[in-house]
């Protein structure tokens, strides 16, 4: 009986090993390709670099001009976490205190099936509209807009787990709804907020789609902007395109590594309670 177990779990960790090395392999292909002149590239793709050639990424940095536009993502994600965060942490505690908040809940829940391409255009419409197009305020509350719904289905469970019985202690001691909120929902929800706020920050950090739609002044695009830029302008060098995706996606990659835990420990957390 032993020995089926310890077999049916190795075949668990081969699998799960398979699939990782299947899902790391392009981001190592990137890296060695970053590391190698074009012809290098092209005539030993798959290969170590012979000569190693670092220099890729500080021609990249100064090429991308890294420090302004990755402050501009930063700016853009931070932002973004931070509104997301607060508006659907209220939402769902709303959600999980009415008496139709389940309806409510559902029709939240129906906006993570529309894709954004289906509304784009009365999208773009609205923002020229109002005259946040090719603004910071445009892009953050681009950001907000599209991950308000997945945030709020995450959420909803951890207030709906929260028993109403301390609100009533906390209002007999004197704190009104908004004390509540601060003071005891949302230090009891902490994983389920950190757990919106790092996919949040990793989807406002890896967008290319709304950003090349909304922004397009030069001292305002993101990172991610950059590197398409040079897809067209640096056409053939594909070293220092490579190099510069590396130094794009390195700060998300250290920060899922840190969050991992908290992120999958938010996520288990939600589906048990919820």
């Amino acid at each position: 009986m032993r020995s089926k177990v310890k077999i049916s779990v190795l075949i668990k960790y081969i699998v799960l090993c398979s699939v990782a090395l299947i899902m790391l392999y392009p981001l190592f292909w990137v890296f060695l390709s970053s590391l190698k002149e074009n012809n290098e590239i092209f005539s030993r793709p798959f290969s170590f670099p012979l000569k190693p050639k670092w220099d890729n990424y500080s021609t990249a940095w100064e090429a991308a001009d890294v420090p302004l536009h990755m402050l501009n993502t930063v700016i853009y994600a931070i932002c973004s976490v931070a509104g997301v965060t607060i508006a659907s942490a209220m939402t769902s505690y709303v959600i999980a205190r009415i008496e139709k908040g389940r309806k409510i809940y559902h029709y939240y829940s129906l906006g993570i099936m529309i894709p954004i391409n289906a509304i784009i255009i009365p999208f773009i419409l609205i923002f020229r509209k109002i005259g946040i197009l090719n603004t910071r305020i445009g892009i953050i509350l681009a950001f907000i807009v599209t991950n308000l719904a997945f945030s709020i289905f995450i959420l909803t469970p951890f207030m709906e787990s929260i028993p109403k019985e301390l609100e009533e202690a906390a209002k007999i001691d004197g704190c009104n709804r908004v004390q509540i909120f601060w003071k005891i929902i949302l230090p009891i929800s902490k994983s389920g907020l950190a757990t919106v706020a790092t996919f949040v920050l990793i989807n406002s950090w890896n967008d290319l789609f709304l950003s090349l739609l909304i922004i397009s002044k030069q001292s305002l695009i993101t990172l991610n902007q950059v590197c398409y830029n040079m897809k067209a302008q640096y056409v053939a060098d594909y070293g220092l395109i490579s190099a510069a995706i590396i130094i794009l996606v390195l700060p998300v990659i250290v920060l899922f590594v840190v969050f991992q835990k908290q992120v999958i420990k938010g996520m288990t957390a939600g589906s048990v309670k919820g």
